[in-house]
Parts: C-alpha cells; sequence; structure tokens
C-alpha cells in the first residue's frame, strides 16, 4: 500500500495493486471526520484516464453529500479494518520520508 496522490489536510489517494482507496478529512466546522473509501472500477478508470482531476472531483462530491447530511455514500463503501490500517501505517511511512 502506498500513497500515490494528496492534497494537504483534505485527502489522501492510496493504491495496493490494482485497488485503490481515498481517505477524505470532512471539516464539519466543530468537527472533522475522515472517511477511508475503497474506489469502484468507473473511479478508478477515470482516475488512470484523467488522474489527479478525477480525484479532487470525487472528493469534492463526496464532502458535498456529507454537508447535506447524506453519509450512505460514503458509509456503503468503507474500507475493511485491515485495510485501513494498511493506509494508517502507509501513511506514517509517506510522512516519515517527508521528513528526510
Amino acid at each position: 500500500m502506498n500513497i500515490i496522490e494528496h492534497e494537504p489536510h483534505f485527502w489522501e489517494l492510496y493504491q495496493d495493486f490494482e485497488q485503490y482507496y481515498l481517505s477524505i478529512a470532512v471539516d464539519m466546522s466543530s468537527v472533522v471526520s475522515c472517511w477511508d473509501l475503497v474506489l469502484n472500477q468507473d473511479e478508478i478508470l477515470a482516475y488512470e484516464h484523467r488522474g489527479r482531476e478525477s480525484i479532487v472531483t470525487l472528493a469534492k462530491s463526496m464532502v458535498a453529500l456529507a454537508y447535506r447530511g447524506d453519509f450512505t455514500e460514503m458509509e456503503s463503501r468503507l474500507a475493511k479494518p485491515d485495510e485501513r490500517q494498511a493506509m494508517q501505517l502507509a501513511f506514517k511511512a509517506w510522512q516519515d520520508s517527508q521528513k528526510s
């Protein structure tokens, strides 16, 4: 698992072989909630063809849903605990590599 794209304090895109994951921080003014999501095949293809812009659009759409109080899309694609742990380890390794 590796971070392949990121927008500081907003999202990180992870890749583990053919699977992609998006970690999004949703700032609801009084609290920030973090969501670790599994990308579907269409989103993966969009990223492979359009690059970073497709992830920016996806992250913004997820945040817009959250601001409307609709969390069903994010809840339906949550990463499994072992996937989330791999994402956290990849983030820590990436963070440590940025210090050197």
